[in-house]
Order: structure tokens, then C-alpha cells, then sequence
């Protein structure tokens, strides 16, 4: 099978999105060709990376209000062309906006096969791409649009996945009835750490051993709420505690004008971390109060090195983990369940130890393999019904 993927976010960026696809397209690339089109830095380029996997970047411009994140040209011809040139079996569009929505196009004007993938929840976005300074009633208006945008674009697949039962329902509730579930999943294997590397990274960042950690893993952004972390944090710090917040991104200044305005000293800013797996290794509890996320691939990762997780009540966290079974649950902007489930954890190195067994049980069901058995299912589903 031939597989043409579209995405509006790919490498050097780093998110959940990228990761996945980085992860899948490397199981995919197995057994089937692919052909990734992406936005580049540069010109034009067609790089073949391996014998079945080979990418087109498409030229690309910043965008302004969202760090790192860059608009591919509008150059539809040349993706049409492009297209049918490679003659896929499957066109799957990733998050499509921009590039996603031109491969959309040209796939069906072909009678290509179309899936798209709703990795971000727009709603909720919207006020987010500056940062979180709309007004109010822009953010209700942009709310409005980001849906109608939802149905219009995704409508135009044949079928539409989302990572999780409560995004399925969102989205038929806005009158799209070809709707299916499909869990992202992630390359465990690539989880490891030894002992050296964790003492390395405590040397490197003067991580003192004896404190209990807390570790918040992902990128430093505004939808990733880690005011209310830092605040739930701050209720509960001592000098036998240490949160360590790794990531970077365009809330990083932010984040640390409000630990100080906070007065937390207890803190650690590691920057970017290449391997996500020794910041893992060095803590004792993940926490993350974002409210945003559709799958929660840092849940699963912390789950995997066996660390019991604290998580929002909301979409992919929700359908990640199951609470006292294999970790925390708290509802969306409550700081202080947040602080007492931390706080808890800390405190308890039994529960910790089991929530962490049935953690390691859970992370094994969203393994890359399982999500891509799931998504081969979908295109020969389609590609029999044609």
C-alpha cells in the first residue's frame, strides 16, 4: 500500500504531533510505502530517507504568533502534481490547516481515499495563538469559527479519527457523522535510560538526591496551563521536594516570571530535553494540568518508566488514566486537588509503587503497533468499500 501523509507540523518543531508521527510513520514504513509532505525551511526538496519512506518539504513561512510553528506556501498545483505523481492508494491528513487541506483536496479530486486526523482541539486553540491576550469576545467568536472550520475541512474526508471517545462525540455533535475512534500510540522501545545518564542529568541541572520530584515534561506553551501547576506546587513546597519542569518553548519567560512572582525556589527550568526518558528517571511523580490535551503522550510515556501520573479531567488524559487505578485525576483549574494529589503521592511510597504497576499495563495498550494495526484496518476498510 501507498500512503501519501500531510501534516502542518513536522520536524525541527517538537509536539505530541510530530512525535506520533514520527513514530508511525516508522512502524508504516515497515511494510508500506510512504510519503510524507511537510512544510520546510527552505526551498522545495524531495529527500529520500529510507527505501519506503521519502518526504516532500514544502516551502514555508513562520507564523507569527505560535513559536516554531510554520505556514506552508499555498501552492496547490504543485501538490496536485505532486500527487499525482506518487499515485497513492491513501491520502491521510494530519491536523490538516494549510498543507493538510491542499493534499485533502487534490486526494479527492482523484478519488483518492481520504482520512483526517483531529490531533488538536481548534476551539480551544484559537485564543491561544497570541498567547492567551484576546479579549473575551474574540475568544467567543474565534471559538464559533474554529468549529465551523472543524466541520467544513474535516467533512470533506471520507473518515475522520480522533484520538479519544469524548473528541469522537464532539466532533458528531457538530453534525459530522463520519466519525471513528483511533488511539495515537508511541514507540515504548525508544523509552530507556541508564543509570549514568539520570546521574548525568542530576549533575547537569544540580538536582540534589533525597528530594521527592516532581517532574512536568512537554512543551512550555500557554495551553499547557503550567501557572496552575506552579500554583498547586507552590501550596505544597519544602526543601524536600523539587519540581523540575523540562521542555521548551514561547511560555518559558512567562513561566518563570510567575515561579518567582510564586516565590518558589524549589524549581528546576531544564530547557529542551533530546530524551524525554531521563527526565522520567529522575522523578518520583509526572504531574501536567493542561486542559487541552486530545491524547496525552507524555501520559503514557511517564506510565511507561514507572511513575504514577497526575492529569486533568478532560479528553486525552481522561481516556489515558484510570483514577486510583494507574493514577490521578483532578478537574480542569482545581490547584488545590492538584496540590493534595501530589502531595499524596509524595507521601506515599506503596501507592506509588502500585499505581506505577498498573501504569506499565496501561502504556502497553497504546504502543505504536496497536495504533497502527487500527489505522491499516481503516485504509483497507476504505480502499475495499471502493
Amino acid at each position: 500500500m501507498k500512503i501519501a501523509l500531510f501534516t502542518d507540523t513536522y520536524l525541527p518543531q517538537t509536539n505530541g504531533v510530530v512525535a506520533y508521527l514520527c513514530d508511525i510513520m516508522g512502524a508504516l514504513s515497515k511494510e508500506h510505502e510512504v510519503v510524507l509532505f511537510a512544510p520546510g525551511e527552505g526551498k522545495f526538496l524531495h529527500e529520500r530517507v529510507s527505501k519506503n519512506f521519502s518526504i516532500y518539504w514544502i516551502p514555508s513561512s513562520p507564523f507569527p504568533f505560535y513559536e516554531s510553528y510554520r505556514v506552508a506556501s499555498m501552492d496547490y498545483r504543485h501538490v496536485s502534481a505532486l500527487l499525482s505523481k506518487e499515485k497513492p492508494d491513501i491520502v491521510h491528513a494530519h491536523a490538516p490547516i494549510n498543507l493538510g487541506l491542499q493534499g485533502m483536496i487534490a486526494g479527492k479530486r482523484r478519488g483518492v481515499p481520504v482520512v483526517a486526523t483531529y490531533h488538536t482541539h481548534y476551539p480551544d486553540y484559537v485564543p491561544h495563538l497570541l498567547n492567551g491576550k484576546l479579549p473575551s469576545i474574540f475568544g467567543k467568536v474565534g471559538n464559533l469559527t474554529a468549529k465551523k472550520f472543524v466541520k467544513h475541512t474535516f467533512g470533506m474526508a471520507d473518515i475522520v479519527t480522533a484520538p479519544t471517545r469524548e473528541l469522537v462525540s464532539e466532533l458528531r455533535s457538530y453534525g459530522m457523522k463520519n466519525v471513528v475512534p483511533l488511539q495515537n500510540g508511541i514507540c515504548l522501545q525508544k523509552l530507556k535510560c541508564t543509570a549514568t545518564e539520570a546521574a548525568q542529568f542530576r549533575k547537569t541541572h544540580s538536582i540534589p538526591k533525597g528530594r521527592r520530584i516532581v517532574v512536568y515534561l512537554g512543551r512550555i506553551s500557554f495551553e499547557k496551563r503550567l501557572d496552575k501547576l506552579l500554583e498547586a506546587y507552590g501550596m505544597i513546597e519544602d526543601d524536600g521536594k523539587m519540581l523540575v519542569v523540562a521542555g521548551g518553548g514561547p511560555y518559558l519567560e512567562k513561566i518563570r516570571a510567575i515561579s518567582s512572582s510564586l516565590g518558589i525556589k524549589n524549581i528546576v527550568f531544564t530547557g529542551y530535553v533530546k530524551r524525554p526518558a531521563i527526565a522520567y528517571a529522575i522523578a518520583d511523580v509526572f504531574a501536567s494540568a493542561s486542559d487541552s490535551e486530545t491524547f496525552g503522550l507524555t501520559f503514557v510515556e511517564a506510565m511507561h518508566m514507572g511513575l504514577p501520573v497526575i492529569g486533568v479531567r478532560k479528553f486525552g488524559a481522561k481516556e489515558v488514566i484510570t483514577d486510583m487505578k494507574d493514577g490521578f485525576l483532578v478537574e480542569p483549574g482545581d490547584t488545590k486537588a492538584l496540590a493534595q494529589a501530589i502531595l499524596r503521592l509524595l507521601g506515599d511510597k506503596r501507592l506509588c509503587s502500585a499505581l506505577a504497576r498498573e501504569g506499565r499495563k496501561t502504556a502497553r495498550r497504546f504502543s505504536i503497533e496497536n495504533s497502527m494495526k487500527e489505522t491499516i484496518k481503516i485504509y483497507e476498510k476504505l480502499l475495499k468499500s471502493r
